[in-house]
Order: C-alpha cells, then structure tokens, then sequence
C-alpha cells in the first residue's frame, strides 16, 4: 500500500502477506502457507481483528486494544498453519 487509509476490506494492500526468506519475494497467494492464511482470514475473524492487525503490522499502531486483537490473530494463524487443510495430523 502506498498511502495510508482506513482499513477496507476489499483493499489489497489491507491484507497479511508473506516474504520467502530464501528469495526475498513475496509469497504467492495461491500457494501455501499464504492459501491458509487467507483462509484463515476470511473464515475466522472479525472486522475488528482484521483491521487491528493491518493498524499494528502496517501503521506501527501500539493502542493496547488493537495489539492484544492483533496477538489473538497471529494465534489463529500460528495454530491453521501448525495443521494445515488436507494434512493428517499426527
């Protein structure tokens, strides 16, 4: 995103994204983990969430209320990503 505005859910710069650390690229959102991210994302948070979490990760925000949200969030992610769709899980 190059200019900040209000979060909007149909922004594409108002999303998570992911870096390959190998190559330095963005992760492509048709490959995982980004396919699980995006699921994630669209599935099982609320508008709250998804806003404080582009207010911390994309405007450096520090309000308590949205760090706390945004912690809660990286949970979620943490726990699709540790089982992800399709794998059996051990």
């Amino acid at each position: 995103m190059t200019t900040k505005h209000e979060f909007c859910d149909h922004c594409p710069g108002c999303r998570p994204g992911g870096l390959d650390t190998r190559t330095g690229k963005p992760l492509p959102d048709d490959e995982e983990p980004m396919l699980t991210i995006n699921r994630v994302w669209r599935s099982q948070t609320s508008y709250a969430e998804r806003k404080a979490f582009i207010e911390v990760c994309l405007h450096n925000s520090r309000d308590p209320e949205n760090i706390r949200l945004t912690l809660g969030l990286n949970q979620k992610f943490q726990r699709a990503l540790r089982n992800p769709p399709g794998r059996i899980a051990s």
